[in-house]
Formats: structure tokens, sequence, C-alpha cells
């Protein structure tokens, strides 16, 4: 399926909102594949409509990182778990799941890990040429996305529990003055 408006394409991450665009569909495809796009965060073609990048099949966002515990992280794609195992993220024996198929394996029985393997190894490759730092979104790993939505959920839990205090409160003192409204004699006012 042809990607539409593939000149223009903007990534926004999830952690700050920071807008990294207009680049190449091929850009967006480039920074996927080394980590540096989050399943939490957005693309869009038109700043309007924004959809998370495991909805985008182009980007092959296609395998899950089982942590254990039955925590799981991604869908990543196999260049994010290379970069992970090359960054000690994750280990050639952590498990993956491909969501397409299901299949569980380890990531070095994967056909990409034996073929990154087989590969020759340049002596300086970088994804970031021709763009500015300022240009390029950070790179995740699986601890620092954890370690933020682990964060993030506590937020959440704590204002839940804070807005839980104010309704028991507002309860109690709603029950006290129906309690009072039923004690006063009938017909007369509350003046």
């Amino acid at each position: 399926m042809p990607i539409e408006n593939p000149d223009n394409w903007y990534l926004k991450k999830h952690e700050n909102g920071d807008i990294f665009g207009p680049v190449k569909f091929e850009k967006i495809v480039e920074w996927a594949d080394s980590a540096q796009v989050n399943p939490q965060d957005m693309l869009s073609n038109d700043q309007v409509v924004w959809t998370k990048p495991p909805m985008i099949p182009e980007l092959k966002m296609d395998w899950l990182v089982e942590l254990g515990g039955d925590l799981l992280y991604g869908p990543t794609t196999s260049g994010t778990l290379l970069e992970f195992v090359a960054s000690g993220e994750v280990s050639p024996e952590t498990e993956v799941i491909h969501c397409v198929d299901g299949a569980r394996k380890r990531i070095r029985e994967t056909e990409f890990f034996a073929a990154a393997e087989a590969a020759p190894k340049p002596e300086h490759a970088s994804s970031l040429e021709g763009f500015s730092l300022s240009q390029q979104p950070l790179k995740g790993g699986i601890r620092a996305n954890l370690q933020r939505r682990v964060r993030e959920l506590e937020q959440l839990v704590l204002d839940r529990q804070r807005q839980l205090a104010a309704a028991k409160d507002t309860i109690k003192k709603l029950e006290a003055k129906l309690k009072d409204l039923q004690g006063r004699p009938a017909g007369r006012s509350g003046k």
C-alpha cells in the first residue's frame, strides 16, 4: 500500500511532545529501525491526524519483547531489537513474539539476528547523516521507556487517589446533610 504524502511526515515523541519533521517517510522508517521511534509515539503526514507507529504496517513494528513477569515491550522493529542487544538492554537469549504470526523465539533464533551476525561490520555507520542532533529524536531504551511509563502510571494512581479522597469527602458531607434533613420535622424549613 503506498504511503500518503511520503515527503512530509512528522514524529511526535510521547514523553515530551517534541515534534520532528517534516521528513520523508523513509527517514521515519530509519528512525523506527534504529530505536528512535517508540510504540507510544505518534506519527502524522498532516499534523492533524496522528497514528501510533505500530499501526503503520510499512514500519514493520512486529516484535514484542518478553521482559519477564508478564511484562512486554513493543511492538518494535527488528532493527530496534538489534540496537537493544548491542546496547545491552536485552541479550540474544531474550524471548520475543512476532505479532503477525504469533511465533515465539529467542532473539538469537531469528532470521534478522542471523543476518546481522553474518553482515560485515562497518567501521563507522551513522543513521544521523544529513541531520543535526536537534533534528533527531533521541533513542529510547526499554528500561528508560519502562521507567517513564511507571512514573506516568504512579502519577495517574496518585491523581486517582486524590480524586477518590475528594469524592469520599463529598459523600460524607452529603450523607451528613441528608441525615440532618431527615431529622427535621416535616413542614419546617431550615431557616
